[in-house]
């Protein structure tokens, strides 16, 4: 916009020639307002914070190079970005900003895109779910910020801190150091000033869990102290792992009482160490890493009448291995087949079609499922491991879980239900959520029910011609008692089962 000022700016003055005087001031009022100056600005923090890259105890300071983004009030374009210049002991911000502004709002750090609302608060700001760790401190990219400007000290800016920091000190090395809770700690949102006491509302791209990651690609997290900026929040329960240096285990501890971060407070979580009070969770097993892997804290009695833990896929099985994502449907597999029938799906928002493997011509239909209707895929009533999908294509000790398993997680599980927006269903417990997405199934050459129905087998036969499953449509209610003939293809969520020492139940 500004790059058309001077061409009108010209016209109006010619105009003016001819003109009263009242045209004159209205051109020398646009030129006013339009004009950028240079401007530098004193910023200070709250004294005991930590929430700056540079954290000396619970004091910082700025670093060079620093940037914050200025408003002035201008609109769109009043986003100004100002650089941190001379010694950091003094504090000064240079840049420009319209030269009749009365007030600033500025935010730490800067950020391209944000605005200025009317009401004064600040959008487009975002607290990362994924962090980098820095040793003694934090990722400056975190610590948000937000100062506004008094009348009297129009080039004051004061900064008040936005997040809460959690404090940990690890005496081992990790890939990954994992905060989850059972509210929204991080996301892109809004930040509002609230008098001295900066506070920030998530409107997208929220997350219940941040992620601290090592400075460099294929790096480590080393033995030490670090901070994770959180949005501070009351809790009752949240939990923290660390993946370890090779990726092959996680450790976790949970915490169910009620806990409270506060704005611009440190909450310190104390040391972590891999032996005492800590315990191996999860393990690397077959093809799946252990980040691959989700631990809802359920356990199932065997048929050996010892107790053990249920360790989920995060994911739906491939022919290949687990899909990329949580929310991906997988391939389809009819009970008892260790490999889908298609050599491709075309996936449209509408009608799916696939392309058919030599010999399953006709898709998923009775006459291309040798199980259908042979009890040679029955093993003391469960499906034959050298007929699981899971085992075949992971490995270790992964299968298709039993109508038992399912019943454990539908009947067992603090939270459940069907989440429109992702299409699928979740069930939360342990702090930890499983998602499966409701992929349909397909029946002979149809696909029907994707986004809307959840269907994964069971390792349970009903009969020669049957198999049990996990089963969900809107509006009705889920179940693990679900029949379904062997030839159709769902989804398969795989799980395998850890024994829990005497000591440990």
């Amino acid at each position: 916009m500004k790059k058309y000022i001077l061409p009108f700016m010209s016209i109006a003055l010619l105009m003016a020639m001819s003109s009263c005087s009242s045209s004159d001031d209205e051109v020398v009022e646009i030129k006013e307002e339009s004009k950028l100056v240079p401007m530098t600005f004193t910023a200070t923090q709250e004294s005991n914070a930590g929430t700056r890259s540079a954290l000396n105890g619970n004091s910082v300071k700025w670093q060079t190079n620093d940037k914050i983004s200025v408003f002035d009030g201008t609109g769109a374009e009043g986003n100004h970005e100002f650089t941190l210049t001379g010694n950091v002991d003094d504090r000064k911000f240079s840049g420009t900003a319209s030269s009749t502004a009365t007030k600033f709002t500025a935010v730490y750090p800067y950020t391209s895109g944000a605005a200025l609302n009317a009401d004064g608060s600040v959008s487009g700001i975002t607290l990362p779910a994924t962090q980098t760790a820095k040793a003694g401190s934090f990722d400056p990219n975190a610590a948000l910020m937000m100062a506004v400007s008094t009348t009297d000290k129009k080039y004051n800016l004061d900064f008040k801190n936005a997040v809460s920091l959690v404090k940990i000190t690890t005496e081992f090395a990790c890939k990954k150091i994992v905060l989850s809770a059972n509210v929204n700690i991080a996301g892109t949102g809004t930040l509002n000033y609230n008098t001295d006491a900066p506070s920030i509302s998530f409107t997208s791209n929220q997350s219940q869990t941040i992620t601290l990651k090592p400075e460099t690609e294929g790096g480590v997290i080393d033995a030490g102290t670090y901070y994770i900026a959180i949005c501070p929040h009351n809790s009752t329960g949240f939990s923290i792992s660390f993946i370890n240096s090779n990726d092959t285990e996680a450790y976790t501890q949970t915490s169910t009482k009620e806990n409270t971060f506060n704005r611009s407070k440190i909450k310190n979580l104390g040391t972590f160490t891999e032996s005492g009070t800590w315990t191996s969770t999860i393990e690397s097993n077959g093809t799946v890493k252990a980040s691959q892997q989700v631990d809802l804290g359920l356990t199932i009695k065997g048929a050996d009448n010892k107790t053990y833990k249920l360790i989920f896929a995060k994911s739906n099985l491939t022919e290949n291995g687990l899909a990329a994502s949580e929310t991906d449907y997988g391939d389809y597999f009819a009970w008892g087949a260790t490999e889908p029938w298609y050599t491709s799906i075309n996936k449209t928002n509408n009608t799916w079609s696939a392309i058919w493997k030599p010999g399953k011509e006709g898709g998923y239909k009775q006459t291309n499922c040798p199980s259908y209707d042979n009890a040679g895929y029955v093993n003391n009533g469960v499906l034959e491991m050298g007929y699981d999908a899971a085992r075949h294509i992971l490995g270790g000790g992964w299968q298709i879980p039993t109508r038992a398993i399912w019943e454990a997680l539908v009947n067992n599980s603090t939270t459940k239900g069907f989440n429109s927006g992702r299409k699928g269903y979740e069930f939360k417990n342990n702090n930890q959520t499983l998602f499966l997405p409701a992929g349909g199934k397909v029946n002979d050459t149809s696909f029907t029910g994707v986004g809307s129905i959840v269907l994964y087998w069971s390792g349970t036969p009903n009969s020669s011609t049957f198999a049990k499953n996990l089963y969900f449509y809107i509006g009705g209610v889920i179940t693990a008692a679900n029949d379904s003939y062997r030839y159709e293809g769902f989804s398969v969520r795989p799980v395998r089962l850890v024994e829990v020492s005497q000591s440990q139940q």
